[in-house]
């Protein structure tokens, strides 16, 4: 073994397979536990910043990949959809690195973000979701691009063996080409933790309202997948393969309904199907067009509760077949509706309580200070240098 493998293989703990399942090379069988536990942590460290490296510089290629896999939907007007919604994520000024989004043609409700910071949204998801929704389902998948979760994913597919007789081996090309087929293959099953996914689930939140998204989009997008595929909606390209790794879709929806009544200062929820304001119920939405009932009732409650967040919120009043807080339009009733009289009820509930302006605290807060000043220890550094 030469020297410089033992010495990267630094003091984390890391299990090493000491069964004899597998050929292992003899200078490993022949080594102390110790030295098997070096070996095993150095080898999966070889193999985490091989893909390290894919996924920061070799974008272009994985997207090139990607789109082989799954094909891609030519529709200027799908394109120009998503881009529009990444670029307002992005100019929340919270995201660490670029992304390049397509659209694909399947039918079904899905995205995924792969290797390289490649954002996949099937056609499907478009034509079933709003921008709203939308705009929640690819802030999940730009959370995990920004937490590396696809990093830690593909690494853990490689397993303990692979890498060790990767590490140990002396042909690097064929160590290589192993390293870049299990890539390969990650691209069309990449598969999260329920951690994972939880994490994503509360930065995509984030991300979401701080694009101007409505707030109660995260659990109706969340009730759309739940309508269509029941408790284990997949996540991810195949992830429906391995349902038991995503947290249940109503945990899900009721997580981000949560994050509603918080980003609202408590003073909006849902109860049973209706819109509660300050414990006064106001009423229960209707479904419409190819909106649901429940799919409504968290549309229209985020919308008042972004009302809320912004404090001293004014009486609501109907005009035409809308009722309006101020400028913004929270509900737009059906014939069978009356909407005097659910705003008479809404009225009742504000008039409790009108809210102060709700301070965010938020993860995404912190990332951006952080780039807004390396941004501006940049731009010192330039007209110092500028100055010399």
């Amino acid at each position: 073994m030469k020297h410089w493998k033992r010495k990267m293989a630094a003091a984390a703990l890391a299990a090493v397979c000491a069964t004899g399942a597998f050929a292992a090379p003899l200078e490993v069988e022949a080594a102390s536990v110790t030295e098997k536990i070096l070996y095993g942590t150095a080898a999966m460290l070889f193999v985490s910043n091989y893909y390290s490296r894919m996924d920061d510089h070799n974008q272009l290629q994985l997207l090139d990949e990607c789109q082989k896999e799954t094909g891609v939907y030519e529709d200027p007007a799908a394109d120009a959809r998503v881009q529009d919604v990444y670029q307002r994520i992005r100019d929340t000024g919270t995201l660490k690195r670029d992304y390049k989004i397509y659209v694909s043609p399947q039918e079904d409700i899905n995205a995924f973000m792969s290797l390289g910071g490649v954002m996949c949204v099937n056609k499907g998801t478009l034509d079933t979701m709003d921008d709203d929704e939308l705009a929640y389902i690819m802030a999940h998948e730009v959370s995990h691009g920004e937490l590396r979760h696809n990093v830690d994913g593909v690494k853990k597919r490689v397993g303990l063996i692979t890498a060790l007789n990767i590490y140990l081996g002396g042909d690097a090309t064929v160590g290589q080409a192993i390293l870049a087929n299990v890539a390969g293959n990650y691209v069309a099953n990449a598969v999260f933790t329920k951690d994972q996914e939880k994490q994503a689930d509360d930065r995509g939140f984030e991300y979401t309202v701080e694009a101007g998204y409505n707030p109660g989009a995260p659990a109706a997008a969340m009730q759309v997948l739940k309508d269509k595929y029941g408790e284990s909606s997949p996540t991810g390209l195949k992830a429906v393969l391995a349902p038991g790794n995503h947290p249940k879709t109503s945990n899900r929806i009721n997580k981000n309904v949560k994050r509603m009544v918080k980003y609202s200062g408590d003073h909006v929820k849902v109860d049973d199907g209706w819109i509660v304001v300050n414990g006064e119920k106001a009423f229960k939405p209707a479904a419409s067009g190819n909106y649901t009932d429940l799919e409504r009732t968290y549309l229209t409650a985020g919308k008042l509760a972004k009302v809320y967040h912004a404090g001293n919120v004014p009486d609501a009043v109907y005009r035409g077949n809308t009722i309006y807080c101020g400028s913004l339009g929270i509900y737009t009733t059906n014939g069978s509706e009356n909407g005097l009289e659910y705003t008479a009820a809404l009225n009742k509930g504000i008039s409790k309580d009108r809210g102060q302006a709700v301070k965010d605290d938020f993860e995404i807060d912190e990332t951006r200070q952080q780039l807004e000043k390396q941004k501006k220890e940049a731009a010192e550094q330039g007209s110092s240098e500028a100055e010399q």
